[in-house]
């Protein structure tokens, strides 16, 4: 039934990527509803070591969690409420679908999850507004709790939440903040503006925290939660406590 390197789909809500397989393993990403998958590797009990199709991330997870080789349509749908409510067809059970979630679209216009029709509750419009900026997504998501590895409006990193702001707008980053920083272009101090993503070091000068300009002296980011701070060539300065929280490395713009 399982074959290396079958793709399969994410067929529940958030299926978290664990560091081994284990449930008492970290998480260190998550595979959102509908999202590809390719198996690597087949471990013991559920446990399925796999790559997110649309990130490259790899990750031990329970295969109860993905369906393999079935046919998906060529047309995906990507939807952009922060979490909407579905209703499966034929079990006529609920799931909540958070965004980012991709789901595929039959001749008749049907909505596919993992080859089972699901359809939106009455009055929850089925995609959402399209979002005009990498800020506007983020800001979705203020007072979000931060979850390591998490890429929802019910838990999310830092990079979670940049990555799930670009893939609103149609952008295509990878998942941590290292790699992220080498996507779009640099950008001079005095040329920020909203949108662009700033990246931040640790003390050994490695990337380990990202956020997003909500203007050229404010910054969405999430740290504890998602919440806005302040920006200066030091870093970030938290409102509250009014002393850097994170040191700035560099200023990127994605294309």
């Amino acid at each position: 039934m399982y074959k290396l390197g079958s793709v399969g789909i994410t067929s529940v809500s958030i299926a978290p990527l664990r560091a081994s397989g284990s449930d008492l393993s970290e998480q260190v990403s998550q595979s959102i509803a509908g999202e590809n998958v390719s198996l690597l590797e087949i471990g013991d009990g559920d446990w399925l070591k796999i790559k997110n199709l649309t990130d490259g991330y790899i990750g031990w997870s329970d295969r109860k969690q993905f369906v393999f080789n079935i046919e998906q349509t060529s047309i995906k749908c990507m939807l952009n409420h922060t979490m909407s409510i579905w209703t499966h067809e034929v079990s006529g059970t609920q799931i909540r679908l958070p965004a980012g979630a991709l789901l595929n679209l039959n001749k008749t216009g049907d909505y596919l999850l993992a080859g089972d029709v699901v359809r939106p509750i009455e009055g929850n419009a089925p995609l959402g507004d399209k979002h005009v900026g990498i800020s506007d997504a983020a800001m979705l998501f203020l007072n979000a709790p931060y979850q390591w590895g998490g890429r929802t409006i019910s838990g999310i990193d830092c990079s979670g939440l940049s990555q799930i702001a670009a893939a609103l707008n149609g952008v295509v980053i990878p998942r941590d903040a290292s790699l992220q920083v080498k996507s779009g272009k640099g950008i001079d101090w005095d040329m920020r503006s909203e949108n662009d993503l700033a990246f931040f070091e640790n003390k050994q000068g490695s990337i380990t925290h990202v956020g997003i300009l909500t203007s050229m002296n404010t910054i969405i980011h999430a740290s504890g939660c998602v919440r806005i701070d302040k920006l200066t060539t030091d870093g970030i300065v938290h409102v509250k406590e009014k002393k850097i929280s994170h040191k700035l490395n560099c200023i990127r713009r994605l294309d």
